[in-house]
C-alpha cells in the first residue's frame, strides 16, 4: 500500500525528474485526445470557480503550467503554486501572461500563503500528492468566506488506474509519472476529506472514459461513449477521474 503524501522531499525529487523527462507525454496531456481532456477541464474550472477578471484564484499543483495559461484567459488574478521550483522554472517560461505569480509553496504547510485572500482555489490531479489532513485546512484559510474550490483527482475504483497505483514495479510507476507517495481517491473517500477541513461540497462528478492515447479520428466516437458512460450509474463509478467542487462556508 503506498501512503499519500507526508513527505515533500520525495515529492520535490519527483517534480525534478518530471522537469528532466516530457512531462506532458507522460502525463497524457499533449495527445490530441490529451488536449481535449485539458480544454475539458479549463472550462469546467473557470465556470465553477467564476473566474474573471477581478477574480483572485490559486492554482494548486500548477506543474509546467499546463493549465495554468487557459485558467489565466479567464482575466482573473492567478497565484500559481507548486512545491517544485524545477517545474515552476518551465511554467514561466511557457506562461507569460502579466496576470499570472508563481509561487512555490509545499501545500502541506501553506503558511507562506496569503490568509483568506482567494476568491476561488482550483487544482487538477494535485491532491492525491498530498496528506489531506494536513493540506485542506491550511488551504481552507487561504480562501475566502463562500469563495468557491474545484478539483479533479484519479478515481481509484477505475481499472487502470488502480494498477499503476498499487503496482511493485518502481520503473512503471516512474513511466506513468506516479510518485512514491501518492494515492489516488475512492469517491467518499474525498467528500469525506473536504466535508471533514469545513468545505461544503456541492457536487461531486464521475469523469473521463476517454483515454488520451485514443487516435484523434476516433475522439468523435469517443466522446459519444465517454458521455454515455458518464451517465449510467453503476458504468461511471469505474471513470478515470473525480470531479468535486464547492464553497467556504460564510
Amino acid at each position: 500500500m503506498v501512503h499519500r503524501g507526508g513527505n515533500p522531499g520525495l515529492e520535490e525529487l519527483h517534480g525534478k525528474l518530471l522537469a528532466a523527462s516530457d512531462a506532458l507525454k507522460i502525463w497524457g496531456w499533449d495527445s490530441p485526445a490529451g488536449r481535449q481532456r485539458v480544454a475539458r477541464r479549463v472550462t469546467w474550472l473557470r465556470d465553477v470557480c467564476g473566474l474573471r477578471p477581478g477574480v483572485q484564484a490559486m492554482e494548486c499543483g500548477c506543474g509546467t503550467g499546463i493549465f495554468t495559461r487557459g485558467l489565466a484567459e479567464s482575466g482573473a488574478q492567478l497565484t500559481a503554486v507548486d512545491i517544485s521550483e524545477d517545474l515552476l522554472e518551465i511554467a514561466r517560461a511557457e506562461c507569460t501572461a502579466p496576470n499570472i505569480t508563481f509561487f512555490q509553496a509545499d501545500l502541506e504547510a501553506p503558511a507562506l500563503l496569503p490568509q483568506g485572500h482567494f476568491d476561488a482555489i482550483c487544482g487538477i490531479s494535485v491532491l492525491h500528492h498530498l496528506d489531506m489532513p494536513k493540506a485542506l485546512p491550511g488551504i481552507r484559510k487561504c480562501l475566502r468566506k463562500d469563495g468557491r474550490f474545484a478539483f479533479s483527482e484519479p478515481n481509484l475504483a477505475n481499472p487502470l488506474n488502480k494498477y499503476y497505483y498499487f503496482v511493485n514495479d518502481e520503473e512503471k510507476r516512474q513511466a506513468r509519472g506516479t510518485s512514491p507517495t501518492e494515492m489516488a481517491f475512492r469517491a467518499k473517500e474525498l467528500r469525506d476529506c473536504f466535508e471533514q477541513a469545513g468545505f461544503v461540497v456541492e457536487g461531486l462528478a464521475f469523469r473521463d472514459f476517454m483515454h488520451p492515447d485514443i487516435p484523434a479520428r476516433l475522439i468523435p466516437l469517443a466522446r459519444s461513449l465517454e458521455a454515455l458512460a458518464e451517465a449510467l450509474p453503476l458504468v461511471r463509478a469505474w471513470s478515470g477521474s473525480l470531479w468535486i467542487w464547492g464553497r467556504n462556508p460564510a
